[in-house]
């Protein structure tokens, strides 16, 4: 079976990262490192409503707010100003879909019509689509606004079970390309919906990336502090890694010439290994957080250059770990 994907995000920040990303900004490479270069040039940015993608996306963000914004309050800095969404299928579908030029601009187009008759079409301010990464996907980039002119995410969006229902009709909208929804009140959040779905994890990990990239940049940058604390912390989860391989090697050694009864060395040997696995997996987490900040667009290209070397290194030695049996 192929599914529709759709995922949506709020922004009350910057929305400086996310556009790179979907502009493709010359210079901010960083803000788009899973995509082909090569292929940059196939993607498409369709023109909006009084054609706002041919400025940045914050400006768009804000001119949109500024002539559709009629309450009488000034704009709380925590509201929610736009929304972005990410659309597309599982990764075999859309590449039956692209494969048809009819069928793929009929796809692009009932995408469209989606959206501007969820949010108005005078509420969008991008729409793209992608073809320079793994799987065809669409962003798109609406302001929410009411039909009396207030900034209302509450409204428009609404809560857990109305992103449930906006999901229900996307997938309806896409039926007709031989996309389906995906299993309701499975209670697993969009985010690890891609270890459930196996089908489609390649599909939903490109057009979420995206999204992650955003929220980064919302959180904050990392400091120079921040990343030397963490290189500390992985030269010491190493060396201790290193050291209970030792021990574990030791214990080994020892229950093999144990007099003691199988059933005691069995216990001894599952302790040693549990507290093994204990630090490979704080190794594991200390990895994951290495790997996020490489991908924070902030950190200068000097920061950057020593930690995909750190990052090399780390890879090195879990093959290295992998070799003596630390790949369980």
């Amino acid at each position: 079976m192929a599914y529709a994907v759709y995922h949506m995000e709020k922004g009350n920040s910057s929305s400086g990262g996310i556009g790179n990303h979907i502009d493709r900004t010359e210079g901010k490479e960083h803000s788009y490192l899973q995509a082909d270069p090569a292929r940059k040039n196939l993607n498409i940015h369709f023109d909006v409503y009084e054609k706002r993608n041919k400025i940045p996306l914050h400006e768009a963000i804000e001119k949109r707010i500024s002539e559709g914004y009629k309450g009488e309050k000034a704009i709380r800095k925590d509201a929610v100003k736009y929304c972005t969404h990410v659309l597309t299928g599982s990764h075999e579908k859309m590449k039956e879909i692209f494969s048809d030029k009819q069928k793929s601009k009929e796809w692009i187009q009932d995408n469209y019509k989606f959206l501007a008759k969820e949010f108005g079409k005078e509420n969008i301010v991008r729409f793209t689509l992608h073809l320079d990464e793994k799987t065809p996907h669409l962003h798109a980039v609406t302001i929410p606004l009411t039909n009396d002119g207030r900034l209302s995410a509450k409204e428009i969006i609404g809560n857990k079970q109305s992103m449930k229902n906006f999901q229900t009709r996307y997938a309806a909208a896409m039926e007709k390309f031989g996309l389906q929804r995906g299993i309701e009140n499975t209670g697993i959040t969009h985010e690890n919906a891609q270890d459930y779905y196996s089908r489609i994890a390649e599909a939903e990990k490109e057009a979420v990336l995206s999204q992650i990239t955003a929220q980064k940049n919302i959180l904050g940058v990392y400091t120079a502090e921040s990343v030397l604390k963490l290189e500390s912390s992985l030269k010491s989860a190493n060396i201790a890694l290193k050291m209970k391989d030792y021990e574990l090697k030791k214990n080994g050694e020892r229950l093999r010439f144990s007099s003691q009864g199988k059933t005691s060395a069995e216990k001894k040997e599952q302790v040693a290994l549990e507290r093994t696995r204990e630090l490979r997996n704080a190794n594991l987490k200390l990895d994951k957080d290495f790997k996020d900040i490489i991908r924070n667009p902030e950190l200068t290209e000097k920061v950057r250059a020593i930690l995909i070397e750190k990052e090399r290194e780390i890879e090195a030695k879990k093959e290295q770990n992998k070799g003596r049996g630390f790949s369980r």
